[in-house]
């Protein structure tokens, strides 16, 4: 599977990591997942102030139908508010109300999902197995009453011994992001048995197969933080190293999470667009997850691993080569490190 992670580092900004693994039944795995994607189209984002993204794990061609029904929901409700004489307003759509209809359409594509298998299976749909009857093509009336059907059909919709479902049941997402109020939100999705819809308790969310692991990160770090600092501030250099390292953790414990990290930040107070709402990925977030592995694995001091990673995430001026260098320097045992980096073990 995989893991989303998101953190608050105030009541404007934020940010997400994810792995890009994916398994394709238990088998193979393929690196090349887009996990994270903006759910606000293009025109939105260039004439309202809103950002939101759709951290999915599960089955990706479900993540993606979720995204596509968002992305049409706000597309057609802008257009038609736009053609009206008094314009747009400042306030098009609340994160809270982009969250809702996520979960809405989570909810609808489940349903549809779940009616095509019971269909496949027994030619009638989950309309008619809840009025108890359907009717023929040649408009007869069937009644649905043996036992055994209406247990299968049973325990299909409500993901009970029926691993046909799994694929269906076992989606979750995060959605991040703010509006023209400035204030940088985390609200969790799931499918699965709860089927729920929450705005995050605290600083940080996760989900996926490696949530367990980054949980433990996340909830060891939140601790350390006094309520005025989780409620107002904290470091964002700080919390970038500790999503970091909880992205790392759940790649190491859990086969479901790996390969490389992409790195979504948010800022409300930017009014650019291209500085509101960043991507880190690809070289950048590899060196990225290696200058904080090989912090927590003492290969370097604390102050090079936050100037560093300041440098890469934030500011964004010098080179990946110039920060690479940077990193090599950093270690007292420079070959040590690279080889602990390709894999190897030392006693």
């Amino acid at each position: 599977m995989t893991v989303v992670n998101a953190i608050k580092f105030s009541s404007h900004s934020g940010a997400m990591c994810c792995d890009e693994q994916t398994t394709i039944g238990s088998v193979r795995i393929m690196m090349s997942s887009d996990k994270i994607q903006k759910i606000v189209p293009t025109e939105i984002r260039e004439n309202v102030k809103l950002e939101a993204v759709y951290g999915g794990t599960g089955t990706t061609a479900i993540g993606d139908e979720i995204r596509k029904s968002i992305k049409q929901k706000l597309l057609a409700e802008y257009e038609k508010l736009a053609g009206k004489a008094d314009g747009m307003s400042k306030n098009f759509k609340t994160i809270d109300e982009i969250c809702q209809m996520g979960f809405e359409s989570m909810m609808s594509v489940k349903h549809k999902h779940i009616n095509d298998i019971v269909k496949g299976y027994f030619n009638f749909e989950t309309s008619d197995y809840t009025q108890g009857f359907y009717k023929t093509a040649n408009d007869e009336k069937i009644e649905i009453t043996q036992k055994e059907l209406k247990e299968k059909v049973n325990d299909l919709m409500n993901w009970r011994n029926a691993e046909e479902v799994d694929s269906i049941f076992l989606n979750a997402a995060i959605i991040c992001g703010f509006d023209a109020n400035e204030e940088f939100k985390i609200c969790k999705l799931s499918l699965k048995t709860e089927m729920n819809m929450e705005m995050a308790g605290s600083i940080f969310e996760t989900v996926g197969s490696g949530s367990d692991s980054a949980q433990i990160i996340f909830s060891d770090y939140v601790s350390s933080k006094t309520l005025d600092e989780r409620r107002h501030s904290i470091d964002r250099v700080e919390g970038m190293i500790q999503l970091l390292r909880a992205t790392i953790a759940a790649a190491k414990y859990n086969m479901g999470v790996g390969g490389y990290f992409n790195i979504i930040l948010f800022d409300a107070k930017e009014e650019e667009l291209e500085r509101r709402f960043v991507e880190i990925f690809d070289n950048r977030a590899k060196l990225a997850s290696e200058i904080v592995h090989s912090y927590f694995s003492e290969y370097i001091d604390y102050k090079a691993a936050y100037d560093m990673i300041n440098e890469l995430i934030f500011i964004r001026k010098k080179t990946f080569e110039e920060v690479n260098e940077e990193f090599m320097n950093a270690s007292s045992d420079r070959e040590k490190m690279t080889k602990f980096l390709r894999g190897y073990k030392f006693s």
